[in-house]
């Protein structure tokens, strides 16, 4: 017989109050399994252990506009940021600044430490702030920030022209020591500052940058993006950059690289066997802090470079199978290739050569037949060569070598000691074409020395335009040479992305013959490695393609699908992991797209997300409430269990 209603709600009120009598028990032994304490385990402090803030905090310092976001991750600190846009609210340049101010229980906060946001630029409306700290690097800190259209600014619609563009703001600052620094305050005061106008690099140096995005704007993913100590991804819409920030200690034998490691290796291995190649890269000069400018594509220095004549080759013959599909289309198809990227600018690379061939029209079979000539060349002379590991690589063959396994991120992280594939080798021998690396290292200023402008590339796509200062604004001074002593040590490792899609597409999609262009993309990290330096990213693409089923004589019809792919950090080269289906685009926006896109994407890092332990996460703090017109209620300490009313 079926239990009544009664019963059944009987039934569910004991189990209700059982549930609440074992809540605190479960949670307390699930966090001893896991290493992880819910945040909403004690939901009410002690008084004992709150603190408001009034009590601790002179008031005018509040008058100010001090906006406090929360404790560092050693709970040592507690951050606030003012921002300051003159009397003229229309037609003032905002100004941001980040205090730290030592937190003790029983007594009042102390100012210790602050220096300037996003110095030297102009920045026309409130940003939206973030910021975070790696999880063991503890030396410095990071502070992002965006702008968004929905300002009535008078300045910022002047200015801004086009909604299509997003600012973007990096920081990135040392932290102030733990206590009183004999170098950067070498003049004992009454101060509670401890960071003054001493020499010491350690605990005085600014990062600034900023570039624009385009839509769809790229999110920011802190979890992702600082998950590498000491390294930073930024996603610029057009390249992926791999920032890596360290201090270089200057002493002999004593080497701050920290991303491109495999080509260092090679490039010091190749200069104690041929001296002649010893400047191919800046990693083969003097290990004492040295720096060189690595272009994108530089030639490997043997005599008949096959890996350069088989890229091009390939990229004749697939400009060519371009062409003979568009005339054989009726014509229509061959006109649109160039319309569908008029929403970014083509890459260099395999577009532009590819965009060029297409318009000759003596391709015939003559010339493929010197082209398998010419290959069939290159291979003896890969063979004769006396380098092997020089000339085994090609951009094609890195790209396909991991095309049939298809992994999760999570199988991504293997032992760091096992050892590298046939294939990893073969791919750190050579520089991947879609990729450029810099490496550059900035001192104090030397007495006499005259001040430098270290502003960098203005092209983001090539290189992001870092300035490098003290706490005063000075810029440090670029080093151009051999020298002792400290320096900060700036790295960029940066994989273009179109020129990346074209790759992935030629040598790994099923549906490489159907495609004509792609219009847009969007890119979003899944997951990141630290042990091995792994990045897995997922691109979305709007592209241009010719229908199987349609008649021969059609249009292409525009289609969306997605590429996996795995950049390698150490190498930079990149492996194709997976690649979507062609799913045609009907009466859809752009925007829906997009959306749908990012979903799924959430729905792929949730699947594989792996909990971090409590010592390895990032902090993160924001200043969103402020911007939704409220304010936080508590800033929680809670690996202390220490609260800070609002």
């Amino acid at each position: 017989m079926a239990p009544s209603s009664k019963s059944e709600k009987d039934d569910s009120k004991q189990k209700a109050q059982r549930k609440r009598k074992d809540h605190v028990v479960k949670l307390l032994m699930r966090g001893k399994l896991s290493g992880q304490f819910s945040q909403r385990l004690f939901r009410k402090l002690p008084p004992r252990v709150c603190v408001p803030l009034k009590n601790i905090v002179s008031e005018e310092f509040l008058r100010a506009g001090h906006i406090f976001l929360g404790f560092t991750k050693c709970g040592r600190y507690v951050l606030s940021y003012t921002s300051d846009c003159g009397e003229d609210d229309d037609f003032s340049f905002y100004t941001y600044h980040l205090y730290w101010w030592e937190f003790n229980l029983h007594s009042r906060l102390k100012q210790v430490h602050h220096v300037r946001l996003f110095a030297g630029e102009e920045i026309y409306s409130d940003l939206y702030l973030t910021v975070c700290e790696w999880p063991n690097d503890h030396s410095k800190i990071v502070i992002f920030g965006f702008n968004t259209r929905s300002s009535s600014s008078v300045l910022m619609n002047l200015m801004m022209s086009d909604e299509n563009n997003r600012d973007i703001y990096i920081t990135i600052a040392s932290m102030p020591p733990p206590k009183p620094c004999s170098h950067c305050c070498p003049v004992p005061t009454a101060s509670t500052i401890r960071t003054g106008s001493g020499e010491c690099l350690e605990h005085g140096y600014v990062l600034n940058s900023r570039y624009q995005v385009v839509y769809p704007f790229p999110t920011f993913q802190p979890a992702f993006q600082l998950k590498k100590d000491q390294v930073i991804l930024l996603n610029t819409s057009y390249s992926l950059v791999a920032c890596g920030i360290s201090l270089c200690p200057g002493k002999k034998g004593q080497s701050s690289q920290i991303l491109y490691t495999k080509k260092a290796a090679f490039s010091n291995q190749t200069a104690a066997s041929l001296p002649t190649t010893s400047s191919a890269s800046s990693s083969s000069l003097p290990q004492g802090c040295t720096e060189s400018q690595v272009p994108a594509c530089r030639p490997t220095p043997v005599p008949s470079s096959p890996c350069q004549s088989q890229a091009a080759v390939r990229a004749r013959e697939f400009a060519a199978d371009l062409f003979r599909r568009a005339q054989g289309g009726g014509g229509g198809g061959g006109g649109k290739e160039s319309e569908g990227q008029t929403e970014r600018k083509t890459a260099d690379g395999v577009e532009k050569e590819a965009a060029q061939t297409s318009r000759d029209e003596s391709i015939n079979v003559d010339e493929r037949r010197r082209e398998e000539e010419d290959r069939r060349e290159s291979k003896e002379a890969e063979r004769r060569t006396s380098l092997p590991e020089a000339s085994t690589s090609s951009v094609n063959h890195s790209l396909s070598s991991c095309s049939e396994q298809v992994m999760s991120p999570a199988s991504l992280c293997l032992s760091p000691s096992s050892p590298p594939t046939p294939s990893s080798q073969e791919a750190s021998s050579s520089e991947p074409g879609y990729v450029n690396y810099s490496r550059l290292h900035y001192r104090l200023q030397q007495p006499g020395a005259a001040e430098q402008n270290t502003g960098g590339y203005e092209d983001d796509k090539v290189q992001l335009p870092f300035t490098v200062t003290d706490l005063k604004g000075r810029n440090l001074q670029l080093v151009t040479g051999p020298h002792s002593g400290q320096s900060v040590c700036v790295e960029q490792l940066t994989l273009d992305f179109e020129y990346l899609i074209n790759e992935v597409i030629r040598s790994d999609a099923s549906w490489a013959p159907q495609f004509c262009s792609f219009s847009d993309y969007d890119v979003v990290i899944l997951e990141v490695c630290p042990e091995t330096n792994t990045v897995m990213i997922n691109i979305g693409l709007l592209l241009l393609a010719f229908s199987n089923s349609d008649e021969e004589h059609c249009r292409p019809n525009t289609y969306h699908s997605n590429l996996q792919v795995s950049w390698d950090l150490n190498s930079g080269v990149c492996c194709t992991v997976g690649v979507g289906e062609l799913t045609e685009v009907k009466g859809q926006t752009s925007g829906s797209v997009w959306s749908s896109y990012r979903k799924s994407c959430v729905n792929t890092v949730m699947k594989w997300l792996v909990p971090e332990c409590s010592s390895r996460y990032i902090n993160r703090m924001t200043n969103e409430a402020l911007h939704k017109g409220s304010s936080l209620q508590v800033l929680a300490d809670s690996d202390r269990c220490t609260w800070i009313v609002l």
